[in-house]
């Protein structure tokens, strides 16, 4: 696309940026509209959004952003990756019989009549920009049979002759490598779970909280592909008798991505677990508001967050989401005249304004030592990743009764178990009393998919009583998973987070202090109106965003 004097007037006029950087990005562009935008995005001059706008409106189309852009999975196939190459498009989601597909040539008459041969229905063509649609080939064309083609091509003989040093340089398995993580970021996996068995590999994926088989692998691949990723994350390779950990990242065409690296000895060799980090989801909402908390639990929370001293746990088991939310409780609170400081291992996302401090246990910096010397640096919130051990509870609990608001996660069923955990630790009831104030419990449900889910009022009235107190002879209406191309027929895409939220009173720290028992706590909570995770995922099942049976398969043990 060539760079016109409107397009930048309207950089000027709709972006801010000022005439004579114009002039300099348009000199570095060489007259070309596409790398004007991208230079001007990558220098933070203007929005990606807004550049796609600007361009799309000068030619008369639509711009889609393939960053955020909901992919169906299925329409790939019916333009080949050569073919998508050279006609520079992809296929995005067909809506009836017209398919949509982003292309950076959406008004070439030519380029239309030729998708339209090649795909033989309806097409509507919006803009992107190519720097998107190379991500979206390096990323959507990444599938189970391209992997399957790149084993086809090993020479496990030649294979077994080769040194580890050797092996792991290899293009093949460097190739493989990144195409098992290129595979599970495609179909949005948490975990990937690498397992030797007698005669073959196992890959499983995590998605959505649940965990499936992907793939078989030979085994001769194991030694290579483990070795691999241990050398990314920085892990001995020689060592295969002790667990070990690192971590990788790994640079995309469209993003550096962070991800964890665990190896454990098991029976036949070493199994690799790799955890995608936050940093992969760009569309993760630093914001209480997003997070679909209620309205009622939203407001005590930040009520609570307002306080100037005192301990707030977010608990849940692992794999709840606590990350998130507490990153978008820090985002909250975040301002310049305040001084915040983290504690984690691993950092899972960079936040802007706020000093963050990595855990390295191998040079001496363990969540104590650092929490010991930060203390001195005039913290007014503390973020710490975890309480694992009585002297970081100690040091947490004292550093909230000198006037610190500290933020940490625990690993709980729910809120009311959370008083009780640090005194489990070895804390003294009368520090913990006066040093908790709140605590939100969370757990994580798959999500409903929009287009498929559909209404049901057969419920199995024993389970509604059994799990949810239901006394009214009148059945509510929820929904069913059903499934469908958008959630690969799975009648579930993504996940939506569940929540309860205490609030500690005098009569609560009164309680801890008398040694009261968790059941005499619950009671008392209880009593003046407490609502747990269940509830709230009953409210949520009501309102279509999971099924009843997904509710109570995450909150049974509650």
């Amino acid at each position: 696309m060539k760079l016109t004097h409107e397009i930048c007037r309207q950089f000027y006029k709709k972006a801010g940026i000022l005439e004579e950087t114009i002039k300099i990005i348009a000199k570095e562009s060489e007259g070309n509209a596409y790398t004007f935008a991208e230079i001007a995005i990558q220098r933070g001059l203007v929005d990606r959004d807004v550049a796609g706008m600007i361009l799309g409106d000068s030619i008369g189309a639509t711009y889609l952003n393939l960053y955020q852009a909901s992919f169906q999975d299925d329409v790939l196939d019916l333009l080949p990756l050569e073919l998508a190459q050279q006609y520079q498009a992809i296929p995005i989601r067909q809506i009836g019989a017209t398919l949509t597909l982003a292309c950076t040539r959406p008004k070439d008459t030519k380029v239309q009549l030729a998708l339209s041969r090649i795909i033989d229905r309806p097409i509507e063509l919006v803009l992107c920009l190519p720097d998107e649609l190379n991500a979206a080939y390096a990323l959507r064309y990444q599938t189970e049979s391209k992997i399957n083609e790149l084993v086809l091509s090993f020479d496990f003989k030649k294979l077994n002759t080769l040194s580890i040093e050797h092996l792991v340089e290899l293009h093949p398995i460097i190739e493989m490598a990144d195409s098992l993580l290129l595979l599970a970021m495609k179909e949005n996996a948490s975990d990937i779970h690498i397992e030797p068995k007698e005669h073959d590999c196992i890959i499983r994926f995590r998605i959505d909280g649940i965990l499936s088989e992907r793939l078989r692998l030979p085994i001769g691949l194991i030694i290579p592909l483990t070795s691999r990723y241990k050398i990314m994350a920085d892990i001995s390779l020689v060592e295969h008798r002790i667990p070990q950990d690192g971590r990788i990242s790994f640079q995309t065409s469209f993003k550096t991505v962070d991800v964890q690296v665990s190896t454990l000895p098991i029976l036949h060799g070493e199994k690799t677990v790799i955890h995608f980090l936050g940093s992969l989801a760009e569309t993760v909402p630093m914001n209480l508001d997003r997070l679909n908390i209620s309205k009622a639990n939203l407001r005590t929370f930040k009520e609570t967050l307002a306080q100037p001293n005192g301990i707030i746990f977010i608990t849940g088991s692992i794999g709840s989401g606590k990350s998130t939310t507490i990153y978008a409780a820090l985002n909250h609170i975040n301002k310049p005249s305040i001084n915040i400081t983290t504690i984690e291992d691993p950092v899972e996302y960079e936040v802007e304004g706020i000093n963050q401090v990595q855990v390295n246990v191998k040079a001496g910096r363990d969540f104590a030592s650092v929490l010991r010397l930060i203390l001195h640096q005039d913290p007014d919130v503390l973020l710490v990743g975890e309480i694992q051990d009585k002297e970081t509870a100690q040091i947490i609990s004292k550093a909230a009764l000198t006037g610190r608001l500290v933020l940490s996660t625990l690993l709980t069923n729910n809120a009311p178990q959370a008083l009780t955990r640090l005194i489990d630790m070895g804390v003294e009831r009368h520090v913990v009393a006066p040093a908790i104030i709140g605590v939100l419990a969370q757990r994580l449900l798959r999500r409903l998919c929009e287009h498929c889910k559909t209404e049901h009022q057969n419920l199995d009235v024993e389970l509604l009583h059994r799990y949810f107190y239901w006394k009214n002879p009148e059945l509510p209406i929820f929904y069913k998973p059903v499934g469908c191309p958008h959630c690969n027929h799975k009648g579930y895409k993504g996940r939506i987070a569940i929540h309860e939220f205490l609030k500690v009173d005098n009569t609560i720290r009164d309680y801890i202090l008398q040694g009261r028992s968790y059941d005499d706590i619950c009671n008392y909570v209880y009593s003046i109106g407490f609502r747990d995770l269940r509830f709230d995922g009953f409210v949520k099942a009501l309102q279509g965003f999971t099924s009843l049976e997904e509710v109570i398969r995450v909150t049974a043990d509650n």
